[in-house]
């Protein structure tokens, strides 16, 4: 079986890109919108300076961009040679993946991920000025004459695009995402569907064709009346179904960690899958809400335009952080550092 720590790791690089990405933009739009907020022109001054605002978001993306494409390359190879090694392992046959050409292989998830993170650009681009704009624009609308009421406005807008972060990502179900979450089920996706090919390449090249579909403690509903099936990956072994009936139930949805592991009649026990456990879903459910709490307040605090701003936002970090610490402890739950930060500035 393939380590889901190991694809868990493998696509942290990838989604940090974005991570930073956001945080940089949002940063720099509330450095920008800090000054000078008690001159009568501040909003002609800022509303002049949009242009410098595109420029600094068009060469985070580039930068993006560039290290982006090196990545997408890197996770997916990697997942795909981890999915075959561990196939070949579990049958007990040397690897023949080698002679399928991993990276061949690999090249349509590459293309397909690459694709829906370059749609994502042009929309990284429109909303650093959408956001630029529309804090302007509230402050403005207010009438707000001093600069108290004004940062108060600003700070307040500021907060609001802190707590949702950039927006307006959608995928192919027509399902509404942030950028850091839309990047994250992106990368997650391609990793374990990498390694899942991974695993059918290296059992078609061993003339094998069924796999036992594994189980997991958090498992959906859409994936639980899989767990523990034999699949036949090509239907050429009658008296199972086949890999594409089970997806179009639903089986390996967007952001599924559910594996597909080799089966061998007469030899691989299938009564030892472990099956979904609705509490402790409902445990890991509430430690996500708990993670977005925090990563929602450290955002505030890192758009926070004066020292009392990032104080409050302070407070609310460590309140969250307790409610999480003891959250993880009363449900025996592991806990993630990396789900809990936010991006670093670039």
């Amino acid at each position: 079986m393939v380590d889901p720590d190991e694809l868990v790791r493998l696509s942290r690089r990838l989604e940090q890109l974005y991570a930073d990405v956001e945080v940089s933009l949002l940063r720099y739009i509330a450095k920008r919108l800090a000054r000078g907020l008690g001159d009568d022109d501040w909003a002609v001054k800022r509303l002049g300076e949009a242009g410098v605002v595109r420029s600094r978001a068009r060469r985070i993306v580039s930068s993006l961009q560039r290290e982006r494409d090196k990545e997408i390359v890197r996770m997916v190879v990697a997942a795909h040679a981890a999915g075959a090694e561990s196939a070949a392992r579990t049958t007990g046959i040397a690897a023949t993946i080698a002679t399928v050409d991993s990276e061949a292989a690999s090249r349509a998830l590459v293309h397909a991920l690459s694709g829906n993170l370059s749609q994502a650009d042009l929309r990284i681009l429109r909303s650093a000025d959408d956001i630029y704009r529309r804090v302007i624009a509230n402050v403005t609308a207010r009438g707000l004459a001093d600069e108290f009421t004004r940062r108060a406005a600003a700070q307040a807008a500021l907060d609001m695009f802190a707590d949702t972060g950039i927006t307006g990502f959608t995928d192919m179900a027509g399902r509404n995402w942030s950028l850091t979450s839309y990047a994250e089920m992106a990368c997650r996706t391609a990793v374990n569907s990498a390694a899942r090919q991974g695993v059918f390449d290296e059992l078609r090249a061993d003339g094998r064709d069924l796999v036992i579909v594994s189980g997991s403690p958090s498992c959906c509903e859409m994936c639980a009346p899989w767990e523990g099936e034999v699949l036949s990956l090509d239907g050429m072994t009658s008296g199972y179904p086949t890999l594409g009936e089970a997806e179009a139930d639903g089986l390996f949805h967007p952001n599924c960690s559910h594996t597909a592991d080799p089966y061998i009649e007469g030899l691989t026990k299938r009564g030892t899958t472990q099956r979904g456990d609705p509490e402790r879903y409902a445990a890991r459910q509430e430690q996500r809400y708990l993670e977005r709490g925090l990563r929602q307040w450290k955002m505030r605090e890192a758009v926070a335009l004066d020292d009392a701003a990032a104080a409050r936002a302070a407070a609310k970090v460590s309140e969250w952080e307790s409610r999480l610490r003891q959250h993880i402890t009363a449900n025996d739950l592991k806990r993630l550092p990396y789900r809990e930060r936010i991006g670093e500035a670039i």
